[in-house]
This record gives structure tokens, sequence and C-alpha cells, in this order.
């Protein structure tokens, strides 16, 4: 059960984060800054952007393993459900992706498929690759760096990370506090690659790593106490629904958007806001909704497609 809340709350975790960076790219702001916009702007460089799609792709990974290992369990042919899976994803993604360009299920979909040939791999050989390809994607980019965390997430279901938190307590401890020492550093170091290179996906890899990092590990501690999954259940319940939001966010940016004629007018603080109040109305509409149904209408479409059954 807590391996499951832990999953859920990082995945609503990363909705969070998320969702800022996709209305920026979804709705042009006005160049005008004012001070508060400046500071959002500011903020968002260095907690935000380029920090949680890294824990979506992480998450990715954690889920391959679990999916496989109970498709297993259960008889099944786990690769077989597998790929069926990331093509209806693919179909999702190239569907979103024509509204939303930069959106990830696309390119989740396709690098998927290179996780495949690590469905029986060791722990240690997984955990080498997946180390490689994540320290090699902050200097080649985004769909290499993608690969290696969807590696690292396999591994870390491989080791019983979210089955047993407690027992791996103290190592997540000490990459808790060296993500933590690093964070600030590695922003020096990500503003330096900006300005004498301007290699935006480069340094932003490199600064955004040790964040991401810190923010997993922070809540996998964190999620332990049972005061905090109390505090966290509205989070985990929009996690549980992770996809169905991630779509449903795009429909309603947009659509305010549309509506309101925000394209290249509307100030950063004002679409901030709106993200704050969209977040808040999914964690209540996600409550309200996982109390008669066991997942979010988009996940059901997503388990019959892959097991080809209505009743699951």
């Amino acid at each position: 059960m807590k391996r499951m809340i832990t999953l859920d709350v990082l995945r609503g975790f990363a909705l969070l984060g998320i969702i800022f960076i996709n209305i920026e790219q979804m709705v042009y702001v006005n160049r005008d800054y004012s001070p508060i916009d400046l500071l959002l702007s500011n903020v968002s460089n260095m907690a935000i952007i380029h920090r949680f799609f890294v824990i979506f792709s992480f998450l990715f990974g954690v889920g391959f393993y679990i999916f496989t290992s109970r498709a297993k369990a259960k008889g099944h042919r786990p690769i077989k459900l597998f790929v069926r899976r990331l093509l209806i994803l693919l179909i999702f993604g190239a569907i979103h992706h024509i509204f939303q360009p930069g959106e990830s299920l696309l390119v989740y979909a396709i690098i998927g498929f290179l996780l495949l040939p690590f469905h029986r791999a060791t722990p240690r050989v997984v955990l080498s690759f997946g180390l490689v390809f994540t320290l090699a994607g902050c200097w080649l980019g985004f769909p290499v760096l993608v690969l290696g965390m969807f590696l690292l997430g396999h591994w870390s279901g491989q080791i019983g990370l979210f089955e047993d938190p407690e027992h791996y307590r103290r190592g997540v401890r000490r990459i808790q506090v060296i993500s933590l020492v690093l964070i600030f550093p590695m922003y020096f170091v990500q503003e330096l690659i900006l300005n004498e290179t301007g290699y935006v996906d480069v340094a932003l890899a490199v600064g955004g790593l040790p964040v991401s990092v810190f923010y997993v590990t922070t809540i996998i501690l964190l999620i332990q106490r049972s005061s905090a999954q109390r505090l966290l259940t509205p989070l985990a319940n929009m996690g549980r629904m992770a996809l169905t939001n991630y779509l449903l966010q795009t429909v309603i940016i947009l659509t305010i958007a549309h509506s309101l004629n925000w394209f290249g007018t509307v100030h950063r603080s004002t679409l901030y806001l709106m993200a704050v109040i969209i977040l808040m109305g999914q964690m209540i509409g996600s409550t309200l909704w996982l109390r008669h149904f066991k997942m979010g209408p988009v996940e059901y479409i997503w388990r019959v497609g892959t097991y080809w059954r209505v009743k699951l």
C-alpha cells in the first residue's frame, strides 16, 4: 500500500510542476515583464524548468517494471502487453501533440521501446546503463536523458525501493543530501553554459538533475510518515489519474486561453495563478472521481486497450 501511495504522490507532484512549463509553451506570455513576472521567471528557472519531466521519466521506468512483473505473475506475456500499451500511448501522444507540441507522451512511447531489451537484465546491468545514459544525456540532450531515467526507474523497481523504502532509508538520505549540496553549484554551471555556449538543453539538464533527485528523495522519505500520507492524499489522488489530468490540463488551458484571447498578451503571473487554480480543481475533482471509480477515464481506456477486456 505504501509503495502505491509513494508513486501516486510522486506522479501528482510531477503534475504540479509540469503544468507551469506546458502553460508557457501553449500560451505565449507578454514580454513586458512586471517585477512579479521577473521573480516568477527566476523561480521557474531554478526550481521548475527541466526539473519535472525527469521525475516523470523516472516514474515511467518504475511503471515498466511494475507492469511487466505483475503481468508475468498473472501468467500473461509481459512484453506483448507492454508493446500494446506503448502503441496506445503513442496514439494518445500523437493526438495530444497536435494541440501541445511540447508534450512528452509521444516521445515516451517511442523511447519506451528501448526498454524492452532490458526486461531480463540484472539490476547491476540496468543501473550501469542507466547511469551512462543519464550522464550522457546531460550533454547529448533530452531523448538520451529520458532513456537514462527510464532505466534508473526500472532499476529502482527491481531492487524494491518502493516496496520496502525503509530498507533503503539511509541510502536515500545520503542521495538527498548530496543532491541538495549540488543544487546551487550545478545551477551556477547551468547559467555558465547558457551564457558561454547558448546550449539550452545541455544547461538545463545539468542544472536540473540534482533538483529532480532532491525532490524525489525528499518525497520518498517524507511519505513514510503516516501524517504526511494523510496530508498528501489529495496529491496522491491526482497522481492516480496522472494521464487523465495531464491531458485535461491541456484542454482547460487552451479553452481558457482561446476564450480570453490570451496568446502573447497575458502576463506570467496570471498564467501561473490559473495553473494553481487548475491544480486545486484537479485535486478536488480526482478525489471525488476516485470515490466512485478505481481509476481515471483515460487510464481505463488505456487498460482496456492493453488487455482487450472491458471488465477489469
